[in-house]
């Protein structure tokens, strides 16, 4: 946890802690009781990482076919259907936050930060910056981020790019058969917020409610 000290932030005035500090119970859950040295073994070896960017595959089969995803499956979903993919990249900050209906469990294939807040916090569908939180994940670990948690793309803690697979309720995601404008929901099963500053997402549709200074990692 050394690497803790080591981390700065555009916002001095935030601190950032372990997902097994009492700050993280409101937000979600450590997974315990699992062994995911096989799913690590695997995605080490089979998901290639960018060079720049970051990537989202929301569905891989060949993850899903493992038994601690299935035991997920049952633990954390209660045998609901599921989908099991990865996010990897060099995400280094918050340009935006979602939320679903269900839990996002993520499993740590390197170390990453997590920067979340509360959909309770959502004020006329914004969200000042300044009220999230970050949280430090170790390579092995898994968390259960409720519903109720605002979240985005985990940032890296090296130069390197972070990885980690995401389970989600099935559809999750995916492209909605309508977008509606006066809606946050941005695609199936995620209502979504950018930054004011990310002019090209706004274009997109996206509607422009997280508000304050951009939270930025500095390696």
């Amino acid at each position: 946890m050394n690497l803790l000290s080591n981390l700065q932030y555009m916002n001095e005035d935030m601190n950032i802690v372990s997902v097994l500090d009492e700050k993280f119970k409101c937000y979600g859950s450590v997974l315990n009781g699992y062994n995911f040295d096989e799913i690590i073994k695997y995605s080490l070896i089979n998901i290639q990482l960018p060079e720049f960017g970051n990537l989202y595959e929301p569905a891989i089969p060949a993850i899903s076919e493992f038994e601690e995803i299935k035991n997920i499956k049952s633990k954390v979903y209660g045998e609901l259907p599921i989908q099991a993919g990865y996010v990897t990249g060099h995400n280094q900050s918050l340009t935006g936050l979602e939320y679903h209906q269900g839990s996002e469990t993520i499993i740590a294939i390197t170390d990453l930060i997590l920067i979340l807040g509360k959909r309770q916090d959502l004020i006329d569908d914004c969200f000042l910056s300044e009220k999230a939180e970050v949280f430090f994940v170790n390579a092995g670990q898994a968390v259960e981020l409720y519903g109720t948690t605002l979240h985005y793309t985990p940032c890296k803690t090296s130069l390197e790019p972070f990885l980690a697979v995401v389970v989600l309720p099935d559809g999750t995601n995916r492209p909605l058969s309508e977008k509606r404008n006066e809606s946050l929901l941005f695609k199936k099963n995620k209502w979504f917020i950018t930054h004011t500053s990310e002019k090209e997402k706004v274009k997109n549709g996206a509607f422009p409610g997280l508000l304050g200074k951009i939270i930025k990692i500095k390696i």
